[in-house]
């Protein structure tokens, strides 16, 4: 005996999972790539926020200075502003070579090597102020001291220490000295004596070791 079993196939309507299937993944594909964007934006405005453009920085320092005419020490403190590699600043002190005066000058540095420990080139130049009217080398010349020029170049070496840094260097440094020396001559047309002044310029070639403090 044969049973027929009949059995009627019906196409049934597409089903709607897999199209929503689909536009969950697009969803959620869209929203990992506004993640992804905003995640970008925040790390480079913390990166923007942690590289600041510009920064202060105050080197204060004591110099052996070393010379034909003495040994002796200067002091200076010099503030100013970094950006990135270049640091420029003003400089003030006192500097006790040959004749005592305070020195005002423009100093700039630049990192020649490293990031952390670096090796910073550095020039300056200002005037010098008299601050005694004594000659330590000739104490029998009297007469007013003018304002002299000064320059520097050198090498720090840049050690971070915590927030701050220590500096140890090297440079040469010229000082000039000016002296209108007291000179006490014969003026026969008024038959007394005057003081017609002679400029004494002193070139002062020194060579200077530095240890300092940067914060």
């Amino acid at each position: 005996m044969i049973i027929l079993i009949s059995t009627t196939f019906q196409r049934s309507a597409p089903s709607a999972h897999p199209i929503n299937f689909m536009r969950l993944f697009i969803e959620l594909l869209f929203k990992a790539f506004l993640l992804c964007i905003i995640c970008t934006q925040t790390n480079a405005q913390q990166n923007a926020a942690e590289k600041k453009p510009s920064s202060f920085h105050s080197y204060n320092s004591v110099q052996l200075l070393n010379g034909n005419t003495t040994t002796t020490i200067s002091l200076h403190s010099v503030n100013g502003m970094q950006w990135d590699k270049f640091f420029a600043g003003i400089g003030v002190g006192f500097d006790y070579y040959y004749h005592t005066t305070l020195p005002l000058f423009a100093e700039v540095r630049y990192d020649v090597v490293g990031i952390t420990r670096k090796l910073q080139a550095f020039v300056n130049g200002g005037v010098h102020f008299p601050f005694s009217t004594l000659n330590r080398k000739f104490e029998y010349k009297t007469g007013d001291y003018k304002t002299g020029k000064l320059i520097a170049a050198g090498l720090d070496y840049y050690i971070p220490v915590k927030k701050d840094a220590v500096i140890f260097g090297v440079a040469y440094s010229r000082k000039q000295v000016i002296q209108m020396a007291d000179n006490n001559v014969w003026n026969p047309v008024t038959n007394s004596i005057q003081n017609i002044p002679v400029k004494d310029d002193y070139r002062l070639n020194r060579i200077w070791i530095k240890l300092g403090w940067v914060f």
